[in-house]
């Protein structure tokens, strides 16, 4: 070999180790930084198993055998597909994301089609870029020895650290695949994390009765006079978007007719979820799960055993684009299998929801009921979410605030369907969390995707406006953390007022990364 054919196949050997040691380190600062602090031992460590990965990726494709190839053309669109989620989301993929792809129905699936090609479609164009690239100008090879010895060495020490560590009752399967994600935030931490998720749903699937009452709740239970008590549940729905909170568009007039306290109805102000995805704030808002342990949900009796302990008979009707498919949308699948009734409706659209609520009360005369009803709502896609009435009432307005009008139609055709068929009754109308209009939720930034309306109607007279305001905290806010102490009153249950005053005024929310903070915090940090 001449001399200066080997000085040239080495320096373009440096240049492409500093190219990827600079890449790296951008991966890196962005995810050491992600988790709300920096510190050097980390990002080096981060900054190590990066690197050695966009070797192996330059060793696969340079590789002779064309699985190899593939392997890493793989690898190397995974890669681009996060970098392409962080610059369309503003933010890296979190442990929240990948779990709800793991526990999400085929339609909202779908309904994700657009975000998810807005993400994937240009990391694959760059992916074959790259590899044309590759095959035609670069003529660097390195061995992969080295890098692949560091690589199973850090996951080794790591790995053997956490077995250590004592987790979560329920989640001690996902311990070894944070660890990946913690050290190994480019692919191989996602790619683990999401196996791990998708073949351990199965700790949902027990639908066996739960004996255990939460130490909160008072036994026995009184025998309330309300024959009915529903909870309609929203998706995706902003507070600032209605009317009734003073949206200058009429997104919600009839909702504004019917929670008002001439009739004693209550719209809440400063009401907020307890987290911007659905898998995490409905179980908190029908279990005594909390954010910082999913422990109460499968050890304690959930709302719908509760009501069902004092006689209630129990159901959970929703729209068919929140189908529930055996264990999957497994969080709050764990309670919803528990209701005697699980139904859905087969119309397009949540306004039909009430043809299925009538069905059930014209024909079922249990003295008591408590039944959950979960609309479709504002998720994405919005144009999905309303009809040509919505259209022709609101012309000019956007796909979302007539997503909110179609609610509104919603919850005035279940209203008039409870009034037909009972005369004492409560009804709670809230969302699973709010909505980053024309983005999403399930995002660590974004003040909105918590922001939610509580509207509250009873016929019972001891449950009144300021029933609903005595589970305010001391910052001014409705936690949706309350919902679950406000159901077990109305189902006829009493509450340590010691263990409730320490929790209304412990408000804290839970992000998607599976970090729980403060809202008032977060509520300063997005302003």
């Amino acid at each position: 070999m001449k001399l200066p054919q080997f000085i040239q196949r080495r320096s373009n050997a440096l240049i492409l180790l500093l190219i990827y040691i600079f890449l790296s380190s951008i991966l890196a600062y962005i995810h050491v930084i992600n988790g709300g602090y920096f510190r050097l031992s980390y990002f080096l460590i981060i900054l190590s198993t990066t690197f050695c990965l966009f070797l192996f990726v330059h060793i696969l494709i340079k590789s002779r055998h064309h699985f190899g190839v593939f392997i890493g053309t793989l690898v190397l669109f995974l890669l681009l597909s996060e970098v392409s989620y962080l610059i369309y989301f503003g933010e890296v993929i979190s442990e929240g994301v990948l779990a709800s792809i793991t526990e999400t129905n085929t339609y909202e699936a779908f309904s994700m089609l657009k975000p998810v090609l807005f993400v994937t479609v240009p990391a694959l164009i760059v992916t074959v870029g790259i590899l044309f690239i590759y095959k035609k100008f670069i003529t660097v090879k390195f061995r992969p020895l080295l890098p692949l010895t560091y690589y199973l060495a850090i996951a080794a020490i790591f790995l053997s650290a956490g077995t250590m560590v004592q987790n979560d009752t329920h989640e001690d399967y996902k311990l070894k695949s944070l660890i990946l994600r913690k050290f190994y935030p480019a692919v191989l931490g996602n790619v683990v994390y999401l196996g791990v998720t998708s073949f351990s749903t199965d700790i949902y699937a027990d639908t066996s009765e739960i004996e255990v009452f939460n130490d909160a709740v008072i036994l026995p239970p009184q025998n309330i006079n309300d024959n009915l008590v529903v909870l309609i549940m929203g998706e995706s729905s902003l507070v600032s978007r209605y009317s009734a909170y003073g949206y200058p568009k009429p997104t919600t007039p009839l909702m504004a007719e019917i929670f008002n306290q001439n009739n004693g109805g209550c719209i809440i102000n400063n009401s907020h979820s307890s987290a911007s995805m659905t898998r995490d704030s409905i179980p908190m808002s029908l279990s005594f799960s909390i954010p910082e342990s999913n422990d109460n949900l499968f050890n304690n009796k959930s709302i719908i055993e509760m009501a069902k302990y004092n006689n209630y008979k129990t159901y959970w009707l929703a729209s068919y684009r929140q189908y529930i498919e055996g264990t999957a949308n497994a969080k709050f699948g764990f309670i919803a299998r528990k209701s005697d009734v699980l139904d859905f409706t087969d119309k397009d659209h949540d306004v039909n929801l009430s043809e299925l609520l009538e069905r059930y009360l014209k024909k079922d005369n249990a003295p008591k009921k408590f039944i959950f009803i979960h609309l479709r709502g504002s998720h994405q896609p919005y144009s999905d979410g309303y009809d040509e009435i919505d259209k022709q009432a609101l012309p000019d307005a956007e796909d979302y605030d007539l997503t909110i009008h179609h609610t509104d139609r919603t919850v005035k055709a279940i209203y008039d369907v409870i009034n037909k068929y009972s005369r004492n009754y409560s009804i709670i109308y809230t969302s699973d969390h709010g909505e980053i209009v024309n983005l999403g939720h399930g995002m660590s930034k974004g003040i909105d995707q918590f922001l939610i309306p509580f509207m509250f109607i009873s016929k019972n007279n001891q449950f009144d406006c300021q029933f609903i305001e005595s589970y305010r905290g001391s910052n001014g806010y409705l936690s949706g953390l309350m919902n679950k102490y406000i159901l077990s009153n109305l189902l006829g249950y009493q509450i340590d007022q010691s263990i409730l005053d320490k929790e209304k005024n412990n408000d804290r929310i839970l992000l998607p990364g599976n970090q729980n903070v403060l809202f008032l915090d977060f509520l300063k940090l997005n302003k």
